[in-house]
């Protein structure tokens, strides 16, 4: 079995069968749209049925492509949880993914691992997913294993480097049905968890030691959320270590405004402050970038604050300045928001 770690040409044999990595899983794959390849693998794995399929894509937009009905609650959630352990079957009116749907919806998830997310996109087309496992066994998760016991089963391997062993926790599986959100198996991401984010998708504020702009922020939003209705949950995070009070100016101007922030407590960033958010908006373009290069499957949730208002313009740190500059920042910060707010409603 030869493994590559980089795309080759080789690869573009539309009946191959091949083993991945998902980033928490190895898994045995084909294209989605190979009825012989995906009949050979029911035959490897011993197992009846379609059931336990799971589609990968690389991105959000592939459901679009093959028309693929993502109501608008659902999306929201895909955008917060892809790339990431987050599979919901959809269903497929138009019967792209006949061979493997199950009266007619099929799983989707776009998979943690951007080196897998780069092999869909040149190869083309989705592709099936499932453990490496007789049916009713354990899933193999050990590379060396895998060599040894099922290296028969693949033509190729398409692996990240130093990938030894997957750590077999699995992606948690939803359905949506009848406007409402179905568990059908428990995974890294807890049902809790993906069920709050249904019913109030967060908008999390970021700036450097979450004790000026973006609590000024957060706050005011807060503000505008509880005095018309809307659903939704604001927070606020920062990049140096949580655990600090509101500075002081910044807890004055938001009380000019009837805001009281003195229960304010620092939070810093981690992944799953990232994770449980639905939009994050930075202060300035530099944390923008600091924020991706640290939780890169975050790209696609995450603007400055300014960018997702229309501007092009940073919000600066007032920090150590006069209470007038911390006013001025405010001002700013009002501005966008209430542009935002727009699209929020």
């Amino acid at each position: 079995m030869k493994i590559y770690n980089k795309w080759s040409e080789k690869m573009n044999k539309p009946d191959a069968i091949f083993l991945h990595y998902t980033g928490h899983m190895f898994g045995i794959g084909c294209s989605a749209f190979d009825q012989d390849s995906i009949i050979k693998i029911h035959e490897l794995k011993q197992r009846e049925g379609n059931k336990g399929f799971i589609v990968l894509i690389p991105e959000l937009n592939w459901l679009e492509k093959y028309q693929v009905f993502v109501p608008q609650e659902i999306r929201r959630l895909l955008q917060q949880y892809w790339p990431g352990e987050l599979t919901v079957i959809l269903p497929d009116p138009n019967g792209h993914f006949k061979n493997i749907s199950v009266d007619d919806f099929v799983a989707f998830r776009v998979p943690s691992n951007p080196f897998l997310r780069e092999f869909i996109k040149k190869f083309g087309k989705p592709i099936v997913s499932t453990s490496i496992n007789i049916s009713g066994k354990e899933p193999e998760v050990d590379l060396k294993k895998i060599k040894a016991n099922f290296e028969s089963w693949f033509d190729f391997a398409i692996l990240p480097k130093n990938i030894k062993v997957a750590d077999a926790i699995p992606s948690i599986i939803l359905k949506y049905e009848k406007e409402d959100l179905k568990l059908v198996r428990e995974g890294k991401i807890k049902f809790d968890e993906i069920k709050n984010s249904y019913e109030l998708p967060r908008i999390l504020f970021v700036c450097t030691a979450n004790i000026c702009r973006s609590p000024m922020a957060d706050y005011y939003l807060k503000d505008k959320i509880e005095k018309d209705g809307l659903k939704y949950d604001v927070r606020s995070a920062g990049f140096l270590g949580g655990g600090f009070q509101i500075s002081e100016n910044s807890k004055a101007i938001l009380a000019e405004d009837g805001m009281n922030a003195a229960d304010h407590i620092s939070t810093q960033l981690n992944d799953d402050v990232v994770r449980r958010s639905w939009l994050i908006l930075t202060m300035t373009e530099k944390h923008k970038e600091m924020l991706i290069e640290n939780f890169p499957n975050a790209a696609k949730k995450t603007f400055t604050i300014s960018e997702y208002a229309g501007f092009n313009q940073d919000i600066d740190d007032p920090y150590g300045l006069d209470i007038g500059h911390y006013r001025e920042t405010f001002k700013k910060i009002k501005t966008r928001i209430d542009l935002i707010w727009e699209k929020l409603k």
